[in-house]
């Protein structure tokens, strides 16, 4: 198992955790995501979407913090009391007064081709926008199964995905502010990959793995968590619901948020407190 033991190194970050695992229906979830590859017919929200044909960006600017954290729920999933609802919060107490937190409106379904595609158009427009808005702004990523799948391919080419094919790419100025990526219960895990980090077998990768090396220009600032018997980025025959949701209490949660940390800046100075008598 590869681990990051960044937790003692960073005082402050014994993290509170605390989530509800949601249930997960194995066979549905396998079903779901096998339907991406199995159906070739484009999702009812590709024209709509595609940034060919409707190039004036879905979202509207966010106010421009040091940091914006954007968390992407896996399926079934509310958007409060998820799995990265505690990592988005522990990186945000991190740094009082820098984070900006956002959960990726999509529906997070089981129509994952059509969800998908409205996940990672509103991504990448949100990324771009705020590049543009922004100068000083940089980027955090959090996805959990289907959101750890749409954020992976909306930051990949187009033509390596399996959602959103036409919404458009991540500007080369948003590319450079992605901070960190931290993935857990990959849907297009690869075990080869070298930000891979759990107790997964190597041998493996998930339903829908990512052609290798898709996520090259991110290779360090990525972390891509999986456990062993997962089914979802593991492909396990054994549909299992408890290693997909065992994330919710393996300690997986607080390496992602020191990970993050870690490669965040300092915490700024209060000028108020600078010459305070001691």
């Amino acid at each position: 198992m590869r681990r990051l033991p960044l937790l003692a190194l960073i005082p402050g970050l014994a993290l509170s955790l605390v989530a509800c695992a949601p249930s997960v229906d194995p066979s549905e979830t396998r079903e779901s995501l096998a339907e991406v590859t199995e159906d070739p017919a484009p999702p009812d929200a590709a024209d709509e979407l595609d940034a060919d044909l409707n190039p004036e960006p879905v979202v509207d600017p966010l106010d421009c913090s040091p940091y914006l954290v954007i968390t992407a729920r896996g399926t079934g999933e509310p958007s409060r009391g998820q799995l990265l609802s505690p990592v988005a919060k522990a990186v945000s107490d991190a740094r009082p007064g820098e984070v900006q937190r956002l959960d990726l409106e999509y529906p997070a379904d089981t129509d994952v081709k059509e969800g998908g595609t409205v996940g990672a158009r509103t991504l990448i427009d949100t990324l771009n926008v705020q590049a543009q808005t922004c100068e000083e702004q940089r980027f955090i990523l959090l996805g959990y199964s289907q959101g750890a799948l749409v954020i992976g391919d909306a930051l990949s080419s187009p033509d390596v995905r399996l959602v959103g094919q036409t919404v458009g790419e991540v500007s080369e100025e948003a590319v450079e502010r992605v901070l960190a990526i931290v993935f857990y219960g990959n849907p297009r895990f690869v075990g080869s990959e070298p930000f891979d980090y759990g107790s997964y077998d190597p041998r493996l990768n998930g339903i829908l793995p990512r052609p290798p090396g898709s996520l090259d220009a991110y290779a360090d600032r990525v972390r891509d968590y999986c456990v062993a018997g997962d089914f979802v980025c593991q492909s396990s025959l054994d549909l299992d619901e408890e290693p997909h949701v065992e994330y919710y209490t393996n300690g997986m949660p607080q390496d992602g948020a020191a990970f993050v940390v870690t490669r965040m800046d300092p915490p700024r100075r209060d000028p108020t407190s600078e010459g305070a008598p001691g």
